[in-house]
């Protein structure tokens, strides 16, 4: 028996002498080598991160498979139905509520990407490192008193809105799920989106909420507010979000995930305006990649 391993970079050794206790062979592999492969016999174990995504074709090359494993919440990187035709178990981490409390990497990765949009500090980095020391073009917001909007008040959600409190921020939010008293709840999305400087989405990616921000609702937004995205590309009307960037009724996105970071980034339009604008920041959907979370959920989930 096999357990092998697509994406093995730093991969947790914990982890694998895990895998090898249950009796499997463990094989750090890569994703060049399964696109030149036919077949890979005796594979039960298949491991993977969000690199690639995995459909009929990938699983049609391990014909032994039996389990699939991906140390994610967010499953669209999985063709779910060829996967239930299989009869393969998906092991996740979604669902884990009691282990993901105490993962707050992507929580914090917002809180940096709502920082350095407010503060400009990738542009004024960039700037200073042509040789240049202009303080007066970098001058941002202070967001001690602003509103700042969350869709979507679970396990990241609330991380965030435990840290905007540090920062005295006034805090909304909109979650149909959601009933709490320690934030102030808003029943629509468009009043939310008329009243907060930042927005914050984490939500997962499922019909409901694709394009959950859009054209309709985006020309709600309060002028100059800042948007932020740690959740799913296709959250987002990408087009309607870069029109609204444009016209300037967006003051600045921040994303870690772009609705074709599976396919090619550049199709996104948010990537095509990023050479344009400074208050545009992309980071690779490393919300989640730290080095400590990375470790945690790679052991939790081969000690399942």
């Amino acid at each position: 028996m096999i357990a092998y391993n697509a994406e093995p970079l730093r991969f947790s050794e914990s982890a694998i002498l895990a895998w090898e206790k249950k009796g499997y062979s463990y094989h750090a592999g890569n994703w060049e080598e399964i696109d030149n492969a036919l077949c890979f016999k005796n594979v039960e174990v298949l491991i993977i991160r969000l690199a690639r995504r995995v459909d009929s074709n990938i699983l049609d090359k391990f014909p032994d498979l039996k389990i699939l494993v991906s140390s994610t919440t967010g499953l669209d990187h999985i063709d779910l139905s060829a996967v239930k035709i299989r009869g393969i178990s998906l092991v996740s981490l979604r669902g884990q509520k009691d282990f993901l409390s105490t993962i707050p990497s992507t929580a914090e990765h917002t809180w940096a990407l709502l920082l350095s949009l407010a503060r400009m500090i990738p542009a004024a980095d960039l700037h200073v490192s042509k040789g240049f020391w202009e303080r007066d073009l970098f001058r941002g917001h202070q967001i001690k008193g602003k509103i700042i909007g969350i869709i979507g008040l679970g396990r990241t959600g609330s991380k965030v809105a435990h840290f905007a409190e540090a920062f005295d921020m006034v805090i909304y939010y909109y979650d149909p799920n959601v009933t709490t008293t320690k934030y102030r709840k808003i029943a629509e999305l468009k009043e939310l989106l008329s009243i907060s400087d930042f927005i914050s989405i984490h939500v997962h990616l499922n019909d409901s909420t694709r394009h959950l921000i859009n054209e309709r609702n985006i020309e709600t937004l309060k002028k100059g507010a800042f948007l932020i995205n740690t959740s799913r590309g296709n959250i987002l009307d990408e087009q309607a979000v870069a029109n609204a960037l444009s016209s300037g009724q967006l003051g600045g996105v921040a994303v870690d995930v772009l609705a074709t970071e599976m396919d090619n980034i550049s199709k996104s339009p948010l990537w095509q305006l990023k050479s344009k604008y400074q208050n545009i920041i992309i980071t690779p959907h490393i919300g989640g990649a730290t080095s400590e979370a990375m470790k945690l959920c790679e052991e939790y989930l081969a000690n399942l």
